[in-house]
Protein backbone atom coordinates (compact mmCIF):
# COMPACT_ATOMS: atom_id res chain seq x y z
CA UNK A 1 0.00 0.00 0.00
CA UNK A 2 1.47 3.55 -1.20
CA UNK A 3 1.56 5.63 2.01
CA UNK A 4 -0.58 8.66 2.29
CA UNK A 5 0.29 12.20 3.42
CA UNK A 6 -2.40 13.24 6.17
CA UNK A 7 -3.67 16.65 4.73
CA UNK A 8 -4.09 16.11 0.65
CA UNK A 9 -4.50 11.92 0.77
CA UNK A 10 -2.34 12.67 -2.47
CA UNK A 11 -0.03 9.38 -3.23
CA UNK A 12 3.85 10.12 -1.89
CA UNK A 13 6.01 10.86 -4.66
CA UNK A 14 9.18 9.06 -5.02
CA UNK A 15 11.25 12.11 -4.20
CA UNK A 16 9.15 12.96 -1.00
CA UNK A 17 9.87 8.72 0.04
CA UNK A 18 13.54 9.57 -0.37
CA UNK A 19 13.08 13.01 0.92
CA UNK A 20 11.72 11.14 4.72
CA UNK A 21 13.98 8.50 4.77
CA UNK A 22 16.90 10.78 4.17
CA UNK A 23 15.48 12.69 7.50
CA UNK A 24 14.67 10.11 9.50
CA UNK A 25 17.61 7.86 8.74
CA UNK A 26 19.77 9.77 10.96
CA UNK A 27 18.05 9.40 14.12
CA UNK A 28 17.51 5.64 13.32
CA UNK A 29 21.23 4.92 13.29
CA UNK A 30 21.95 6.76 15.90
CA UNK A 31 19.50 4.98 18.22
CA UNK A 32 20.64 1.46 17.24
CA UNK A 33 23.95 2.27 17.26
CA UNK A 34 23.58 3.11 21.11
CA UNK A 35 22.13 -0.22 21.56
CA UNK A 36 24.79 -2.03 19.48
CA UNK A 37 27.36 -0.48 22.14
CA UNK A 38 25.89 -1.08 25.26
CA UNK A 39 27.88 -3.67 26.81
CA UNK A 40 25.40 -4.34 30.06
CA UNK A 41 22.46 -4.75 27.43
CA UNK A 42 24.60 -7.03 24.66
CA UNK A 43 26.56 -9.20 27.63
CA UNK A 44 23.19 -10.28 28.81
CA UNK A 45 21.13 -10.93 26.02
CA UNK A 46 23.91 -12.81 24.49
CA UNK A 47 24.24 -15.06 27.71
CA UNK A 48 20.67 -15.44 27.42
CA UNK A 49 20.35 -16.33 23.77
CA UNK A 50 23.34 -19.03 24.28
CA UNK A 51 22.18 -20.74 27.13
CA UNK A 52 18.85 -20.79 25.66
CA UNK A 53 19.53 -21.68 21.77
CA UNK A 54 20.95 -25.19 21.00
CA UNK A 55 22.62 -26.04 17.59
CA UNK A 56 19.26 -27.58 15.22
CA UNK A 57 16.77 -25.21 17.37
CA UNK A 58 14.78 -22.28 15.02
CA UNK A 59 15.04 -18.52 16.27
CA UNK A 60 13.20 -15.24 15.72
CA UNK A 61 14.56 -12.34 16.35
CA UNK A 62 11.57 -9.89 16.26
CA UNK A 63 12.21 -6.10 16.32
CA UNK A 64 15.48 -7.40 15.19
CA UNK A 65 16.83 -3.83 14.51
CA UNK A 66 20.11 -4.01 12.49
CA UNK A 67 19.93 -7.80 13.15
CA UNK A 68 22.64 -8.82 15.31
CA UNK A 69 20.81 -11.42 17.30
CA UNK A 70 20.02 -13.27 14.53
CA UNK A 71 23.33 -13.26 13.00
CA UNK A 72 24.91 -14.67 16.67
CA UNK A 73 21.94 -17.41 16.61
CA UNK A 74 22.67 -18.40 13.10
CA UNK A 75 26.64 -18.43 13.78
CA UNK A 76 25.01 -20.80 16.79
CA UNK A 77 23.87 -23.68 14.42
CA UNK A 78 20.30 -22.44 14.52
CA UNK A 79 18.14 -24.80 11.99
CA UNK A 80 16.18 -21.99 11.24
CA UNK A 81 17.00 -18.13 11.34
CA UNK A 82 13.84 -15.44 10.70
CA UNK A 83 14.56 -12.23 11.73
CA UNK A 84 11.93 -9.60 11.24
CA UNK A 85 11.55 -6.05 11.40
CA UNK A 86 8.96 -3.22 11.17
CA UNK A 87 11.42 -0.35 10.25
CA UNK A 88 12.29 -0.27 6.62
CA UNK A 89 15.06 1.43 6.37
CA UNK A 90 16.89 -1.65 8.78
CA UNK A 91 16.36 -4.28 6.13
CA UNK A 92 18.96 -3.59 4.22
CA UNK A 93 21.24 -2.92 6.91
CA UNK A 94 20.42 -6.70 8.03
CA UNK A 95 20.94 -8.24 4.95
CA UNK A 96 24.54 -6.42 4.22
CA UNK A 97 25.67 -7.30 8.05
CA UNK A 98 24.40 -11.07 7.39
CA UNK A 99 26.78 -10.96 3.94
CA UNK A 100 29.54 -9.42 6.16
CA UNK A 101 29.46 -12.24 8.43
CA UNK A 102 28.90 -15.64 5.89
CA UNK A 103 25.57 -16.49 7.20
CA UNK A 104 23.52 -14.32 4.64
CA UNK A 105 21.50 -17.69 3.67
CA UNK A 106 20.74 -18.75 6.60
CA UNK A 107 18.40 -16.35 7.91
CA UNK A 108 15.47 -14.82 6.48
CA UNK A 109 14.37 -11.46 6.45
CA UNK A 110 11.12 -10.10 7.20
CA UNK A 111 9.68 -6.75 6.57
CA UNK A 112 6.75 -5.94 8.96
CA UNK A 113 5.10 -5.60 12.35
CA UNK A 114 4.92 -8.90 14.16
CA UNK A 115 1.44 -8.64 14.21
CA UNK A 116 0.99 -8.33 11.01
CA UNK A 117 3.02 -11.15 9.80
CA UNK A 118 2.10 -15.06 8.79
CA UNK A 119 5.27 -17.26 8.63
CA UNK A 120 5.26 -21.38 9.11
CA UNK A 121 5.64 -23.40 11.84
CA UNK A 122 6.80 -21.96 14.70
CA UNK A 123 9.96 -21.20 17.01
CA UNK A 124 11.91 -22.40 19.74
CA UNK A 125 13.71 -19.47 20.79
CA UNK A 126 12.23 -16.39 20.16
CA UNK A 127 14.41 -12.84 20.81
CA UNK A 128 12.38 -9.63 21.36
CA UNK A 129 12.62 -6.10 22.23
CA UNK A 130 9.62 -4.27 20.63
CA UNK A 131 9.42 -1.83 23.46
CA UNK A 132 8.80 1.40 22.41
CA UNK A 133 8.21 4.36 24.94
CA UNK A 134 5.45 2.88 26.65
CA UNK A 135 7.45 -0.60 27.33
CA UNK A 136 4.53 -1.33 29.85
CA UNK A 137 1.18 -0.19 27.75
CA UNK A 138 -1.32 -2.60 26.39
CA UNK A 139 -0.02 -2.66 22.78
CA UNK A 140 3.03 -3.44 23.88
CA UNK A 141 1.47 -6.40 26.13
CA UNK A 142 -0.39 -7.69 23.55
CA UNK A 143 2.25 -7.77 20.98
CA UNK A 144 4.19 -10.43 23.14
CA UNK A 145 1.23 -12.29 24.10
CA UNK A 146 0.54 -12.92 20.01
CA UNK A 147 4.05 -13.46 20.00
CA UNK A 148 3.69 -15.71 22.43
CA UNK A 149 0.31 -17.50 20.94
CA UNK A 150 1.25 -17.99 17.55
CA UNK A 151 4.91 -17.83 17.37
CA UNK A 152 6.33 -19.70 19.84
CA UNK A 153 6.56 -23.57 19.97
CA UNK A 154 5.32 -25.75 23.01
CA UNK A 155 7.90 -25.43 25.23
CA UNK A 156 10.03 -22.53 23.92
CA UNK A 157 11.82 -20.07 25.16
CA UNK A 158 10.56 -16.18 25.33
CA UNK A 159 13.31 -13.47 25.84
CA UNK A 160 12.77 -11.97 27.97
CA UNK A 161 10.10 -13.70 30.00
CA UNK A 162 9.21 -11.01 32.29
CA UNK A 163 9.74 -7.34 32.61
CA UNK A 164 9.16 -4.73 35.68
CA UNK A 165 8.69 -1.37 36.24
CA UNK A 166 10.96 -0.33 39.35
CA UNK A 167 10.16 3.03 41.07
CA UNK A 168 12.13 5.28 43.64
CA UNK A 169 11.41 8.49 45.24
CA UNK A 170 13.93 10.84 44.12
CA UNK A 171 15.38 14.80 44.10
CA UNK A 172 16.10 15.76 41.05
CA UNK A 173 17.24 18.96 40.05
CA UNK A 174 14.96 18.79 36.53
CA UNK A 175 12.15 19.44 39.20
CA UNK A 176 13.41 22.38 41.14
CA UNK A 177 14.82 24.07 38.44
CA UNK A 178 11.31 25.29 37.84
CA UNK A 179 12.01 27.48 40.96
CA UNK A 180 15.32 28.60 40.55
CA UNK A 181 14.32 31.83 38.52
CA UNK A 182 16.48 34.35 39.99
CA UNK A 183 13.93 36.79 39.49
CA UNK A 184 11.37 38.78 41.83
CA UNK A 185 8.25 36.94 40.12
CA UNK A 186 5.84 34.61 40.96
CA UNK A 187 5.74 31.81 38.63
CA UNK A 188 2.87 28.68 40.47
CA UNK A 189 0.57 28.75 37.46
CA UNK A 190 3.46 27.48 34.74
CA UNK A 191 4.79 25.13 37.74
CA UNK A 192 1.38 23.77 38.39
CA UNK A 193 1.05 23.06 35.14
CA UNK A 194 3.85 21.41 34.12
CA UNK A 195 3.78 19.50 37.64
CA UNK A 196 1.27 17.02 35.37
CA UNK A 197 3.68 16.26 32.38
CA UNK A 198 6.29 13.80 33.58
CA UNK A 199 9.55 13.84 32.04
CA UNK A 200 11.46 10.70 30.35
CA UNK A 201 15.72 10.91 31.18
CA UNK A 202 18.23 9.29 29.68
CA UNK A 203 20.52 7.76 31.89
CA UNK A 204 23.13 9.90 31.92
CA UNK A 205 20.28 12.87 32.96
CA UNK A 206 18.82 10.45 35.44
CA UNK A 207 22.04 9.24 37.19
CA UNK A 208 21.99 13.43 38.43
CA UNK A 209 18.68 12.10 40.58
CA UNK A 210 19.28 11.16 44.32
CA UNK A 211 17.56 8.50 45.44
CA UNK A 212 15.98 8.71 48.96
CA UNK A 213 14.50 4.83 49.04
CA UNK A 214 15.84 1.49 47.26
CA UNK A 215 13.41 0.51 44.47
CA UNK A 216 10.45 -1.49 44.79
CA UNK A 217 8.17 -2.54 42.46
CA UNK A 218 5.20 -1.38 40.78
CA UNK A 219 3.95 -2.74 37.70
CA UNK A 220 5.46 -6.58 37.18
CA UNK A 221 4.73 -8.65 33.62
CA UNK A 222 5.35 -12.61 32.92
CA UNK A 223 5.25 -12.18 29.59
CA UNK A 224 5.11 -15.90 29.58
CA UNK A 225 1.42 -16.02 31.34
CA UNK A 226 0.06 -12.54 31.12
CA UNK A 227 -3.18 -12.13 29.65
CA UNK A 228 -4.08 -8.81 27.04
CA UNK A 229 -7.69 -8.79 28.36
CA UNK A 230 -6.91 -8.88 32.50
CA UNK A 231 -3.48 -6.79 32.02
CA UNK A 232 -3.25 -3.23 33.39
CA UNK A 233 -0.46 -1.03 33.70
CA UNK A 234 -1.07 0.50 36.96
CA UNK A 235 0.79 -0.29 40.37
CA UNK A 236 1.38 1.63 43.27
CA UNK A 237 4.73 1.38 46.34
CA UNK A 238 5.21 2.74 49.72
CA UNK A 239 8.40 3.83 51.06
CA UNK A 240 9.51 4.66 54.80
CA UNK A 241 11.27 7.97 54.14
CA UNK A 242 13.51 10.12 56.72
CA UNK A 243 12.38 13.43 55.62
CA UNK A 244 9.50 13.05 52.96
CA UNK A 245 10.18 16.76 51.86
CA UNK A 246 13.34 15.79 50.38
CA UNK A 247 11.70 14.07 47.38
CA UNK A 248 10.24 15.93 44.41
CA UNK A 249 9.28 12.96 42.07
CA UNK A 250 9.56 9.93 41.90
CA UNK A 251 11.67 8.03 39.27
CA UNK A 252 10.57 4.93 37.07
CA UNK A 253 13.06 2.24 35.24
CA UNK A 254 12.66 -1.26 33.83
CA UNK A 255 14.32 -4.71 34.66
CA UNK A 256 14.06 -7.07 32.36
CA UNK A 257 14.36 -11.11 33.32
CA UNK A 258 15.96 -11.93 30.14
CA UNK A 259 16.22 -16.07 31.34
CA UNK A 260 16.23 -17.16 34.40
CA UNK A 261 18.88 -15.52 36.89
CA UNK A 262 19.99 -13.44 34.22
CA UNK A 263 18.56 -9.79 35.11
CA UNK A 264 19.02 -6.48 33.53
CA UNK A 265 18.69 -3.52 35.32
CA UNK A 266 18.46 -0.86 33.25
CA UNK A 267 19.59 1.73 34.86
CA UNK A 268 23.08 0.22 34.11
CA UNK A 269 21.81 0.42 30.64
CA UNK A 270 22.58 3.49 27.86
CA UNK A 271 19.38 1.86 25.46
CA UNK A 272 16.60 2.98 28.13
CA UNK A 273 15.34 6.02 29.59
CA UNK A 274 13.93 6.73 32.98
CA UNK A 275 10.36 8.24 33.70
CA UNK A 276 10.36 11.21 35.64
CA UNK A 277 6.45 11.79 37.21
CA UNK A 278 7.24 15.26 39.73
CA UNK A 279 4.71 16.38 42.48
CA UNK A 280 4.55 19.05 44.96
CA UNK A 281 7.00 18.55 47.91
CA UNK A 282 5.28 17.65 51.14
CA UNK A 283 6.15 19.78 54.55
CA UNK A 284 9.09 18.32 56.79
CA UNK A 285 8.84 15.58 58.59
CA UNK A 286 9.47 11.43 58.23
CA UNK A 287 6.33 9.43 56.67
CA UNK A 288 5.64 7.19 54.28
CA UNK A 289 5.60 8.27 50.76
CA UNK A 290 3.04 6.58 48.61
CA UNK A 291 3.13 6.79 45.15
CA UNK A 292 0.34 5.03 42.67
CA UNK A 293 0.92 5.34 38.69
CA UNK A 294 -2.00 4.45 36.35
CA UNK A 295 -0.07 4.52 32.73
CA UNK A 296 -3.23 3.74 30.65
CA UNK A 297 -4.75 6.79 31.72
CA UNK A 298 -1.41 8.50 31.72
CA UNK A 299 -2.10 9.99 35.64
CA UNK A 300 -0.49 9.33 39.19
CA UNK A 301 -0.61 10.32 42.89
CA UNK A 302 1.51 10.96 45.58
CA UNK A 303 0.29 10.69 49.44
CA UNK A 304 1.73 10.70 52.93
CA UNK A 305 -0.96 7.86 53.98
CA UNK A 306 -0.12 8.34 57.90
CA UNK A 307 -1.18 11.75 57.14
CA UNK A 308 -4.65 11.57 56.20
CA UNK A 309 -4.98 15.65 56.79
CA UNK A 310 -2.74 15.69 54.26
CA UNK A 311 -4.41 16.02 50.69
CA UNK A 312 -3.15 13.63 47.84
CA UNK A 313 -1.51 15.30 45.14
CA UNK A 314 -3.30 13.99 41.65
CA UNK A 315 -1.78 14.38 38.57
CA UNK A 316 -2.53 13.95 35.05
CA UNK A 317 -2.03 15.70 31.67
CA UNK A 318 -5.91 16.51 31.10
CA UNK A 319 -5.78 18.54 34.91
CA UNK A 320 -3.18 20.83 32.72
CA UNK A 321 -5.27 21.16 29.78
CA UNK A 322 -8.33 22.16 31.91
CA UNK A 323 -6.99 24.66 34.20
CA UNK A 324 -5.07 26.44 30.72
CA UNK A 325 -8.45 26.59 28.85
CA UNK A 326 -10.50 27.96 32.32
CA UNK A 327 -7.48 30.53 32.53
CA UNK A 328 -8.16 31.34 28.33
CA UNK A 329 -12.32 31.74 28.71
CA UNK A 330 -11.22 34.23 31.41
CA UNK A 331 -8.35 36.30 30.13
CA UNK A 332 -8.80 39.33 28.62
CA UNK A 333 -6.79 39.31 25.41
CA UNK A 334 -6.56 40.89 21.29
CA UNK A 335 -6.42 38.48 18.94
CA UNK A 336 -4.91 39.24 15.40
CA UNK A 337 -5.71 36.41 12.28
CA UNK A 338 -3.10 35.78 9.57
CA UNK A 339 -4.13 37.85 6.39
CA UNK A 340 -4.96 35.97 3.52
Amino acid sequence: MVKKTADTQKPLTKKERDERLAAHLPSVLQYHNTMLTDRVRNKLLKKAIRRALKPGMTFADIGAGTGVWAIFAAKLGASRVVAIEAEESLIPVIARLAEENGVAEKIEIVHGRSIDVHLRGRFDVIASEIFDSNAFGKETIASFVDIRERLLAKDGILIPERVDLMAAPVAHPAVAAAEALDLDIKTSFLRQLKLNYSDSLTFPAASNARFLAPPAELISVDLRTVKTETYTAAGEAVWRLRDVAKADAVATFPRSTFLDDIVMDSRESQSWSAGLYPFEKFEKGPGNLKFTLSQDTNSWSASLPDSPDVAERNYSPVFAFSRLKMAQNTTRYRRFSKRS
